[in-house]
């Protein structure tokens, strides 16, 4: 088979599709066990390493548990929509994601508006847009595009904003289920607030305020730059393409050249439950994480010189770090805060064949 569009990567992928609730329903139940575990050693053990080791734990706990949500709310993880329905719900909560609100902002924008600036998370800004913000924003930008805004980025800018309660701009007919779920959410913190307090009122070497702040705190911490540096890093690269407008990312992008596989160790791979796979994903968002490493591995064969593979190493992040701060949409190549070129045009060449009316007519228009 010559694969050549979405379609076609799709159609290639649908023997990954099959979904097992008994497998499912397992690897639920074992992620929930190890996030109790560790918040339990992180509110119970006496010295703080070892209650910082519980808490990290935790936190990547969330992480994987929020991965198996994520799946259920693309109907990809159990067979039947209530088990999906349920098990997402319970395995958001410690992230503190809203369920429904999740669904609007990543089923509906992203996925069907991918790599799109102001539709996704780390939309790069041009360098026009970057020189028009107030001094604190531009240092905010370039906290945001360093090493430590992973956490604060995604905790301010996408969980705060868009994940956790139900603003004006979305849809009004759904607002009643929003708040279903931030009611679901808001409960669940209060009672495991209150829970972590009274245990840590209770033990001799604790108390309710650190165990709170290890349980609950620190955890939920770890997961925002678990959360910030994987969606960074997922559509983040000197080859990853960019789009100002949705008519320029219709003609010209695919689903499986706008995001990146991240390669990472095994180990990693599989406590994140190979969310690092994540051009399969794309092409086929209904592909359970259990089978995703396979088919990612069919895709990188499908794809050939196209796909965007790239082994995980501190050097590879810290340099996609200095490389990837603006984007210039017109050109479509990455640019530093000073607007310098860091990257080659970012477009496959089919892409820029196909690029080449629109700016002709462009120039044109403006000379």
């Amino acid at each position: 088979m010559q694969a050549s569009t979405t379609s076609d990567f799709r159609a290639a992928l649908a023997p990954y599709l099959s979904r097992s609730t008994p497998v499912a329903v397992a690897l639920f139940l074992a992620n929930i066990a190890v996030y109790l575990a560790a918040v339990a050693g992180a509110v119970a053990l006496g010295p703080w390493p070892a209650r910082l080791a519980g808490a990290v734990i935790a936190g990547s706990a969330i992480s994987s548990l929020f991965v198996i949500g994520h799946d259920a709310a693309h109907g990809a993880y159990a067979e039947g929509r209530l088990i999906n329905s349920i098990i997402g719900r319970i395995a958001f909560l410690p992230a503190l994601h809203n369920y429904s609100l999740w669904q609007v902002q990543h089923n509906r924008l992203h996925h069907r508006l991918v790599n799109i600036k102001g539709f996704n998370s780390w939309s790069p800004l041009s360098k026009a847009e970057y020189d028009g913000l107030p001094p604190w924003r531009r240092w905010v930008q370039r906290l945001y595009r360093g090493p430590l805004g992973f956490a604060p980025y995604y905790l301010i800018e996408r969980w705060w904003r868009d994940k956790f309660f139900p603003r004006r701009h979305v849809e009004a007919v759904q607002h009643t289920v929003f708040w279903a779920d931030f009611a679901l959410l808001a409960a669940y913190v209060v009672g495991f607030v209150a829970l972590l307090a009274l245990i840590g009122g209770a033990l001799p070497q604790s108390s309710a305020t650190a165990a709170v702040a290890w349980g609950f705190v620190v955890p939920f911490l770890v997961w925002n730059l678990l959360m910030g540096a994987t969606t960074y890093m997922q559509h983040t690269h000197q080859r990853a393409p960019w789009f100002a407008g949705t008519a320029e990312w219709r003609r010209l992008a695919g689903q499986e050249e706008v995001a990146v596989h991240v390669v990472v160790p095994r180990w990693y791979g599989a406590i994140s439950h190979h969310i690092m796979d994540h051009p399969a994903h794309h092409v086929h968002p209904k592909i359970p994480l259990y089978r995703l490493a396979a088919a990612q591995r069919r895709l990188n064969e499908l794809l050939g010189e196209r796909a965007i593979v790239e082994p995980f190493t501190p050097g590879y992040l810290f340099a996609t770090l200095g490389r990837c701060k603006l984007y210039d949409y017109r050109e479509h190549r990455w640019l530093d805060f000073a607007g310098r070129p860091t990257s080659e045009c970012t477009l496959p060449y089919r892409m820029r064949r196909a690029a080449v009316p629109a700016a002709f007519t462009e120039a044109r228009a403006a000379g």
